[in-house]
């Protein structure tokens, strides 16, 4: 005979808010990034490689507002706390945190730096033009 349990404090546990923090701020970061670049397809990239091919190089986008000194600009998976979710959600739900088209000057400065909007390089070994970074930095 199988047993059913119930939870009777119905209120979300901490990982579930994470989840649906981590969820929400997806679609938002999606519709913008499809509204901005007027593509239904637009796929926000995560790494530093990825973000400045798919994102930035292709729609000539880029974030401007990551709060960088308080969440590292990464996949929002591996942000591993609640408050700093939550800062990102409200920051693109006031327009703090947006996409922005770019000039050609300024794609030009980004592809030579982008450290300026989405931090140093961080334990990608420089592989994708940041200098200096080892390849085995522990996590």
């Amino acid at each position: 005979m199988s047993q059913i349990t119930f939870r009777l404090n119905t209120r979300p546990t901490y990982s579930e808010r994470m989840t649906e923090a981590r969820s929400e701020l997806r679609k938002i970061i999606k519709e913008q990034l499809c509204t901005i670049t007027n593509d239904r397809n637009a796929a926000m990239g995560w790494s530093r490689k990825s973000y400045m091919k798919n994102v930035v190089q292709r729609y000539r986008v880029r974030i401007e507002g990551w709060p960088l000194g308080e969440v590292p600009f990464r996949n929002l998976s591996d942000v591993s706390n609640l408050p700093k979710l939550e800062l990102l959600l409200r920051g693109w739900k006031d327009g703090s945190i947006r996409f922005s088209q770019i000039t050609e000057a300024q794609y030009s400065a980004m592809a030579a730096d982008p450290s300026p909007w989405i931090g140093p390089a961080e334990g990608e070994g420089g592989a994708d033009g940041g200098e200096g970074e080892p390849a085995d930095a522990a996590e």
